[in-house]
């Protein structure tokens, strides 16, 4: 069965469009990781400090907003996990309907 070149070059356009948006959200995805591994080397640290000077008052704000941070990370990272698996599933229909000719 033969696709008509301009349904074709329509498909492998949105193809195309689908790919940059993984790509996007591969990137939005690692910047989240590096977010969430800095906070979480931020809680470690102040975990220590804590452990080593016994004084959590003074350290309880900054230990919050790095927990928040870290929280916020992985929030991110979950949104950007389901966004990437829904273009992939949109990237199998593409391939299928671009080998079918359909």
């Amino acid at each position: 069965m033969s696709v008509d070149p301009e349904v074709l070059v329509e498909m492998l356009k949105e193809r195309l469009l689908v790919v940059q948006q993984m790509s996007a959200a591969q990137s939005w995805n690692l910047l989240n990781r590096q977010l969430a591994g800095g906070a979480e080397f931020e809680i470690q640290r102040i975990e220590q400090e804590i452990a080593a000077t016994g004084d959590s008052h003074a350290f309880a704000q900054i230990i919050e907003e790095a927990h928040e941070r870290w929280k916020d990370a992985k929030a991110g990272m979950a949104a950007c996990d389901a966004q990437c698996a829904a273009l992939e599933r949109r990237l199998e229909e593409l391939d299928k309907c671009i080998a079918t000719g359909r």
